[in-house]
């Protein structure tokens, strides 16, 4: 039996394809979420507990927009209930609340007009707040035990957290929570941004004082070394913030982040899960990082006018489509060669679903489709 059952995919059939997929994972996945690949052809699904839940409210949200399909919508408008739930029942709060809450409640109000998803996303957006941290200016990534670490530690994926906050600065017409996060990531930019552009995975705070005490990594290879889509949510997140508040800062670092990307990785390759490995070390892909950085590169064109950007973005979607695209019948995913967790090993070289959702929305950029979810825009 071949490997590929379709035909070769372009961009101008790639949307309906991913369209189609989606609408079958949805008849299978019933109430449940996929996270990543779990044998050949299939997701490993779980209940809404995890901060990969958002990513497939967002793919669903995609395909409604794109199709405009009551059925479509309803499917969508379906997961929120889990995430009411989620809220209510206090499952795992951490600062991934702008993933979830961006993708699932945000989404489904802009898409819709929905007052009640519009309330959810704005109780988020104040659970999210109350993680900040005065002394230090940054938003406290994860909750596990009183250790210091964990109290004085922030990532830099929370940049792809804050839209929510700048979302709900907006809607409200309450300063605090812009304050807030452009607090976080000007210090983001300051001690997570290394002077070439590439990017600590988390740093460390004293809790009490805010006095800094240094990096350290959380799924690269290790401290000093360059976790692919750490790099990938930086040049994104900074670009987000940027176009959120118009700080030249914020545009400086997310150029500077988007650089480094574009000299460590190349447009006919997959990216390995770490840029700086040793010799010796086998470079196992993260076709996720990828989808990331190009949809980001997509919006930072649009922000600077660099059309270098949307070329290198554009570059690495094709990329994609012919090496990581799994366009066999049988399969759930659609970006192969993702990896979720090297250090913990799962997830290895298979699909991820926010490489899934970030390849999507990526496509639907490049060829003008895409609603904003992350940005200022409300359309």
């Amino acid at each position: 039996m071949p490997v590929f059952d379709t035909p070769k995919i372009t961009i101008t059939t790639v949307i309906p394809f991913i369209v189609n997929r989606v609408r079958s994972n949805y008849v299978r996945f019933g109430d449940q979420f996929p996270a990543y690949g779990d044998g050949d052809t299939h997701y490993r699904l779980t209940q809404n507990q995890n901060w990969l839940a958002a990513f497939w409210a967002g793919m669903l949200w995609l395909v409604a927009h794109e199709t405009q399909d009551s059925e479509d919508i309803e499917r969508a408008r379906s997961t929120l209930a889990s995430f009411v739930n989620r809220l209510d029942q206090k499952i795992r709060l951490n600062h991934d609340l702008g993933f979830l809450y961006t993708l699932s409640a945000r989404a489904q109000w802009q898409i819709t007009g929905d007052s009640d998803a519009h309330a959810l996303a704005l109780r988020a957006a104040e659970i999210l707040l109350s993680r900040f941290r005065t002394q230090g200016n940054y938003i406290q990534a994860w909750d596990s035990d009183d250790s210091r670490d964990e109290r004085g530690r922030f990532i830099i994926d929370c940049m792809m957290n804050l839209p929510l906050l700048y979302w709900a600065s907006r809607e409200t017409q309450d300063k605090k929570y812009l304050k807030a996060a452009t607090a976080h990531a000007l210090t983001s930019a300051r001690y997570l941004l290394r002077e070439d552009g590439s990017t600590y995975h988390t740093y460390i705070f004293d809790p009490m004082t805010g006095t800094p005490i240094g990096p350290k990594t959380h799924q690269g290879y290790a401290d000093d070394s360059l976790w692919a889509r750490g790099q990938a949510w930086a040049l994104y997140g900074f670009t987000l913030a940027a176009q959120w508040t118009g700080d030249d800062r914020l545009q400086q670092a997310a150029t500077d982040a988007a650089d480094c990307y574009l000299r460590e990785s190349q447009s006919d390759a997959v990216s390995p899960w770490d840029f700086h490995l040793p010799p010796d070390e086998t470079g196992i892909p993260d076709s996720s990082a990828d989808a990331i950085a190009a949809s980001g590169l997509l919006r930072l064109s649009a922000l600077t006018g660099a059309e270098v950007y949307k070329d290198e973005a554009a570059a690495r979607i094709h990329m994609l489509m012919d090496q990581a695209l799994d366009l066999r019948k049988d399969a759930q995913g659609l970006l192969r060669h993702g990896t979720q967790h090297m250090p913990h090993n799962y997830g290895i070289d298979t699909y991820t679903i926010f490489g899934d959702y970030f390849f999507f929305e990526a496509v639907t950029q490049l060829v003008g489709q895409v609603p904003d979810f992350w940005g200022p825009a409300s359309k």
